[in-house]
Protein backbone atom coordinates (compact mmCIF):
# COMPACT_ATOMS: atom_id res chain seq x y z
CA UNK A 1 0.00 0.00 0.00
CA UNK A 2 1.91 3.28 -1.15
CA UNK A 3 1.67 6.17 1.40
CA UNK A 4 -0.91 8.38 0.75
CA UNK A 5 -3.09 6.00 -2.17
CA UNK A 6 -4.98 5.09 0.85
CA UNK A 7 -6.42 6.96 3.88
CA UNK A 8 -8.08 4.49 6.43
CA UNK A 9 -9.32 4.94 9.77
CA UNK A 10 -9.44 2.52 12.14
CA UNK A 11 -11.96 2.83 15.75
CA UNK A 12 -11.13 0.58 18.67
CA UNK A 13 -7.01 0.15 19.81
CA UNK A 14 -7.25 -2.74 21.73
CA UNK A 15 -4.40 -5.47 21.64
CA UNK A 16 -5.58 -6.67 18.47
CA UNK A 17 -6.73 -3.10 16.86
CA UNK A 18 -3.24 -1.59 17.94
CA UNK A 19 -1.59 -4.31 15.94
CA UNK A 20 -3.54 -4.29 12.95
CA UNK A 21 -3.74 -0.80 13.19
CA UNK A 22 0.24 -0.79 13.37
CA UNK A 23 1.02 -3.26 10.41
CA UNK A 24 -1.61 -0.96 8.06
CA UNK A 25 1.47 2.15 9.25
CA UNK A 26 4.15 -0.53 8.16
CA UNK A 27 2.31 -0.72 4.67
CA UNK A 28 2.62 3.29 4.04
CA UNK A 29 -0.94 3.89 4.80
CA UNK A 30 -2.25 7.27 6.01
CA UNK A 31 -3.95 6.37 9.09
CA UNK A 32 -6.20 8.01 11.10
CA UNK A 33 -7.49 6.41 14.70
CA UNK A 34 -9.87 6.69 17.58
CA UNK A 35 -10.21 5.10 21.11
CA UNK A 36 -11.59 6.03 24.27
CA UNK A 37 -8.45 5.02 25.51
CA UNK A 38 -5.58 7.77 25.06
CA UNK A 39 -2.83 5.86 25.48
CA UNK A 40 -3.20 3.07 22.45
CA UNK A 41 -4.06 6.81 20.37
CA UNK A 42 -0.50 7.86 21.39
CA UNK A 43 1.29 4.71 20.69
CA UNK A 44 -0.24 4.81 17.17
CA UNK A 45 0.37 8.85 16.77
CA UNK A 46 4.29 7.69 17.83
CA UNK A 47 4.18 5.49 14.87
CA UNK A 48 2.67 7.70 12.64
CA UNK A 49 -0.80 7.75 12.80
CA UNK A 50 -3.29 10.60 12.90
CA UNK A 51 -5.52 10.94 16.03
CA UNK A 52 -9.45 11.98 15.43
CA UNK A 53 -11.59 12.79 18.23
CA UNK A 54 -14.61 10.79 17.37
CA UNK A 55 -15.73 8.36 14.92
CA UNK A 56 -17.79 10.70 13.44
CA UNK A 57 -14.13 12.56 12.41
CA UNK A 58 -12.72 9.44 11.56
CA UNK A 59 -15.45 8.22 9.28
CA UNK A 60 -14.96 12.06 7.29
CA UNK A 61 -11.50 12.11 7.14
CA UNK A 62 -10.94 8.14 5.59
CA UNK A 63 -11.80 6.14 2.53
CA UNK A 64 -12.29 3.04 4.48
CA UNK A 65 -13.21 1.83 8.26
CA UNK A 66 -11.85 -0.24 10.10
CA UNK A 67 -13.82 -1.46 13.22
CA UNK A 68 -12.35 -3.38 16.26
CA UNK A 69 -14.51 -2.78 19.62
CA UNK A 70 -15.33 -5.54 22.18
CA UNK A 71 -19.39 -6.03 21.61
CA UNK A 72 -22.21 -5.42 19.51
CA UNK A 73 -23.21 -2.83 21.55
CA UNK A 74 -20.08 -0.80 21.52
CA UNK A 75 -20.32 -1.10 17.80
CA UNK A 76 -23.56 0.26 17.30
CA UNK A 77 -22.01 3.12 19.35
CA UNK A 78 -19.60 3.53 17.17
CA UNK A 79 -21.69 3.83 14.33
CA UNK A 80 -25.06 5.55 15.83
CA UNK A 81 -23.93 7.10 18.92
CA UNK A 82 -23.43 10.78 19.62
CA UNK A 83 -20.36 11.77 17.18
CA UNK A 84 -20.39 8.27 15.66
CA UNK A 85 -19.99 7.35 11.89
CA UNK A 86 -23.51 8.08 10.76
CA UNK A 87 -22.66 11.95 11.36
CA UNK A 88 -19.97 11.40 8.67
CA UNK A 89 -20.15 8.41 6.61
CA UNK A 90 -20.22 9.00 3.19
CA UNK A 91 -22.26 6.92 0.33
CA UNK A 92 -20.34 4.09 -0.69
CA UNK A 93 -17.86 4.19 2.29
CA UNK A 94 -16.52 0.66 3.09
CA UNK A 95 -16.53 0.03 6.75
CA UNK A 96 -15.19 -3.33 7.90
CA UNK A 97 -16.19 -4.68 11.55
CA UNK A 98 -13.71 -7.25 13.02
CA UNK A 99 -15.07 -7.35 15.95
CA UNK A 100 -16.35 -10.91 17.03
CA UNK A 101 -20.22 -10.09 17.48
CA UNK A 102 -23.18 -12.14 16.13
CA UNK A 103 -23.91 -12.80 12.41
CA UNK A 104 -27.57 -11.19 12.93
CA UNK A 105 -25.82 -8.02 14.84
CA UNK A 106 -24.03 -7.65 11.59
CA UNK A 107 -26.87 -7.91 9.25
CA UNK A 108 -28.38 -5.23 11.30
CA UNK A 109 -25.50 -2.79 11.49
CA UNK A 110 -25.19 -3.36 7.24
CA UNK A 111 -28.94 -2.49 6.87
CA UNK A 112 -28.48 0.69 8.97
CA UNK A 113 -25.06 1.78 7.11
CA UNK A 114 -27.11 1.23 3.74
CA UNK A 115 -29.28 3.76 4.94
CA UNK A 116 -26.43 5.98 4.38
CA UNK A 117 -25.77 4.33 0.97
CA UNK A 118 -22.71 3.19 2.66
CA UNK A 119 -21.19 -0.62 2.90
CA UNK A 120 -20.98 -2.41 5.93
CA UNK A 121 -18.93 -5.91 5.95
CA UNK A 122 -17.94 -8.27 8.61
CA UNK A 123 -14.16 -8.86 8.68
CA UNK A 124 -13.35 -11.14 11.67
CA UNK A 125 -9.78 -12.22 12.11
CA UNK A 126 -8.26 -14.74 13.64
CA UNK A 127 -4.41 -15.73 14.35
CA UNK A 128 -3.80 -12.88 17.19
CA UNK A 129 -1.57 -9.93 17.43
CA UNK A 130 1.81 -10.98 16.21
CA UNK A 131 -0.28 -11.99 12.99
CA UNK A 132 -1.39 -9.32 12.76
CA UNK A 133 2.01 -7.17 12.88
CA UNK A 134 3.20 -9.26 10.32
CA UNK A 135 0.10 -9.24 7.90
CA UNK A 136 -0.43 -12.93 8.36
CA UNK A 137 -4.39 -12.92 9.72
CA UNK A 138 -6.84 -15.00 8.34
CA UNK A 139 -9.92 -12.20 7.95
CA UNK A 140 -13.09 -14.23 7.72
CA UNK A 141 -15.22 -11.33 5.14
CA UNK A 142 -18.96 -12.10 4.71
CA UNK A 143 -19.77 -10.37 1.07
CA UNK A 144 -16.18 -10.59 -0.68
CA UNK A 145 -17.78 -10.92 -3.97
CA UNK A 146 -19.16 -7.50 -3.47
CA UNK A 147 -16.04 -5.34 -2.28
CA UNK A 148 -13.96 -3.03 -4.53
CA UNK A 149 -10.94 -3.59 -5.27
CA UNK A 150 -9.59 -1.37 -2.58
CA UNK A 151 -11.10 -3.21 -0.26
CA UNK A 152 -10.21 -5.87 -0.93
CA UNK A 153 -6.66 -4.96 -1.20
CA UNK A 154 -7.17 -3.41 2.82
CA UNK A 155 -8.27 -6.66 3.98
CA UNK A 156 -4.73 -8.55 2.09
CA UNK A 157 -3.01 -5.68 3.81
CA UNK A 158 -4.20 -7.19 7.46
CA UNK A 159 -4.22 -11.33 6.36
CA UNK A 160 -2.49 -13.77 4.32
CA UNK A 161 -5.59 -15.70 4.26
CA UNK A 162 -8.98 -13.70 3.33
CA UNK A 163 -11.67 -16.08 3.06
CA UNK A 164 -14.58 -15.86 0.99
CA UNK A 165 -17.02 -17.05 4.02
CA UNK A 166 -20.50 -16.48 2.04
CA UNK A 167 -22.97 -13.64 2.33
CA UNK A 168 -22.52 -10.60 4.75
CA UNK A 169 -22.83 -12.01 8.83
CA UNK A 170 -20.74 -15.66 7.49
CA UNK A 171 -17.59 -14.43 8.68
CA UNK A 172 -19.04 -13.60 11.66
CA UNK A 173 -20.42 -17.10 11.77
CA UNK A 174 -17.02 -18.55 10.50
CA UNK A 175 -15.63 -16.71 13.95
CA UNK A 176 -17.74 -18.12 16.57
CA UNK A 177 -17.10 -21.24 15.09
CA UNK A 178 -13.05 -21.27 14.69
CA UNK A 179 -13.69 -19.94 18.47
CA UNK A 180 -15.22 -22.74 19.62
CA UNK A 181 -12.92 -24.96 18.20
CA UNK A 182 -10.31 -23.03 19.42
CA UNK A 183 -11.86 -23.00 23.30
CA UNK A 184 -12.17 -26.55 23.05
CA UNK A 185 -9.02 -27.23 22.29
CA UNK A 186 -7.77 -25.23 25.11
CA UNK A 187 -10.01 -27.09 27.35
CA UNK A 188 -9.12 -30.16 26.11
CA UNK A 189 -5.38 -29.67 27.06
CA UNK A 190 -5.72 -29.08 30.46
CA UNK A 191 -7.88 -31.73 31.20
CA UNK A 192 -5.45 -34.04 29.69
CA UNK A 193 -2.79 -32.17 31.56
CA UNK A 194 -4.49 -33.10 34.49
CA UNK A 195 -4.79 -36.64 33.74
CA UNK A 196 -1.45 -36.82 33.22
CA UNK A 197 -0.21 -35.03 36.31
CA UNK A 198 -2.44 -36.96 38.83
CA UNK A 199 -0.95 -40.20 37.35
CA UNK A 200 2.62 -38.86 37.93
CA UNK A 201 2.97 -38.98 34.56
CA UNK A 202 5.49 -36.56 32.08
CA UNK A 203 3.15 -34.10 30.63
CA UNK A 204 6.04 -33.46 27.98
CA UNK A 205 5.75 -36.86 27.11
CA UNK A 206 2.17 -35.90 26.36
CA UNK A 207 2.97 -33.11 24.27
CA UNK A 208 5.61 -35.15 22.20
CA UNK A 209 2.63 -37.93 21.75
CA UNK A 210 0.15 -34.66 20.51
CA UNK A 211 3.01 -33.58 17.85
CA UNK A 212 3.99 -36.90 16.60
CA UNK A 213 0.37 -37.61 15.76
CA UNK A 214 -0.49 -34.37 14.52
CA UNK A 215 -3.22 -33.50 17.36
CA UNK A 216 -1.03 -30.66 18.27
CA UNK A 217 -1.63 -27.22 16.62
CA UNK A 218 0.70 -23.97 16.45
CA UNK A 219 -2.45 -21.78 18.66
CA UNK A 220 -2.87 -24.51 21.23
CA UNK A 221 0.98 -25.82 21.63
CA UNK A 222 1.16 -21.68 22.70
CA UNK A 223 -1.39 -21.87 25.45
CA UNK A 224 0.65 -24.73 26.95
CA UNK A 225 2.49 -23.02 28.68
CA UNK A 226 0.34 -21.24 31.07
CA UNK A 227 -0.71 -24.79 32.32
CA UNK A 228 2.64 -24.77 33.85
CA UNK A 229 1.99 -22.15 35.77
CA UNK A 230 1.03 -22.51 39.76
CA UNK A 231 -2.22 -21.05 40.63
CA UNK A 232 0.12 -18.90 43.53
CA UNK A 233 1.61 -17.47 40.73
CA UNK A 234 -1.12 -16.07 39.22
CA UNK A 235 -1.55 -12.47 40.75
CA UNK A 236 -2.05 -8.70 40.04
CA UNK A 237 -1.48 -7.36 36.75
CA UNK A 238 -1.24 -11.50 35.21
CA UNK A 239 -4.09 -12.71 37.02
CA UNK A 240 -6.45 -9.44 35.62
CA UNK A 241 -5.19 -10.27 31.77
CA UNK A 242 -6.42 -14.08 31.81
CA UNK A 243 -9.55 -12.41 33.88
CA UNK A 244 -9.88 -10.35 30.61
CA UNK A 245 -9.08 -13.34 28.42
CA UNK A 246 -11.54 -16.04 30.51
CA UNK A 247 -14.48 -12.57 29.59
CA UNK A 248 -13.84 -12.28 26.00
CA UNK A 249 -13.87 -16.75 25.58
CA UNK A 250 -16.94 -16.31 27.44
CA UNK A 251 -18.58 -13.76 25.74
CA UNK A 252 -17.82 -15.31 22.41
CA UNK A 253 -19.10 -18.75 23.17
CA UNK A 254 -22.20 -17.51 25.09
CA UNK A 255 -22.70 -15.94 21.00
CA UNK A 256 -21.82 -19.33 19.55
CA UNK A 257 -24.90 -20.77 21.71
CA UNK A 258 -27.10 -18.08 20.64
CA UNK A 259 -26.16 -18.67 17.08
CA UNK A 260 -27.07 -23.02 17.41
CA UNK A 261 -30.48 -21.69 19.17
CA UNK A 262 -30.87 -25.07 20.37
CA UNK A 263 -31.53 -26.77 16.75
CA UNK A 264 -29.94 -29.63 15.15
CA UNK A 265 -28.10 -31.67 17.54
CA UNK A 266 -27.82 -29.54 20.65
CA UNK A 267 -24.72 -29.41 20.98
CA UNK A 268 -25.01 -26.18 22.57
CA UNK A 269 -24.98 -28.09 25.32
CA UNK A 270 -21.13 -28.81 24.50
CA UNK A 271 -20.95 -25.18 24.32
CA UNK A 272 -22.42 -24.37 27.79
CA UNK A 273 -19.76 -26.96 29.13
CA UNK A 274 -16.74 -25.00 27.07
CA UNK A 275 -18.59 -21.22 28.92
CA UNK A 276 -18.08 -23.22 32.50
CA UNK A 277 -14.61 -24.35 32.05
CA UNK A 278 -13.45 -21.47 30.80
CA UNK A 279 -12.39 -19.51 34.34
CA UNK A 280 -10.39 -23.18 35.46
CA UNK A 281 -8.70 -23.55 31.58
CA UNK A 282 -7.17 -19.89 32.11
CA UNK A 283 -5.88 -20.79 35.31
CA UNK A 284 -8.46 -17.95 37.11
CA UNK A 285 -10.75 -20.32 38.59
CA UNK A 286 -9.19 -20.49 41.70
CA UNK A 287 -7.36 -17.75 43.72
CA UNK A 288 -4.75 -18.01 47.09
CA UNK A 289 -5.63 -16.74 50.37
CA UNK A 290 -3.62 -15.54 52.88
CA UNK A 291 -2.20 -18.78 53.86
CA UNK A 292 -1.35 -19.38 50.72
CA UNK A 293 -3.86 -22.16 50.02
CA UNK A 294 -5.65 -22.22 46.76
CA UNK A 295 -9.30 -21.70 46.97
CA UNK A 296 -12.22 -22.31 44.49
CA UNK A 297 -13.79 -19.19 43.64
Amino acid sequence: MDKGARTVGYIGLGQMGSAMARRLLDTGADVVVFDLDPEPVASAVALGARAADTPAAVAEAVEMVSICVPTAHHVTAVLNGPQGIAEAARAEQTIFVHSTIAPADVLAAHATARTWGAWLHDACVAGGAEAAVAGELVVLSGGLSHLSEAARALLATYGSLVVDAGGVGAGAALKLAVNVMTYAQFAAAATAFDITRQAGADTGALVDTWRHTGQLGRLTESFLPLLDIPAHHITGDFRQSLLNTTSIATKDLELAMDALGGNGINLDGVVAALVAAMPTVFGVGQSVDESGRETIE
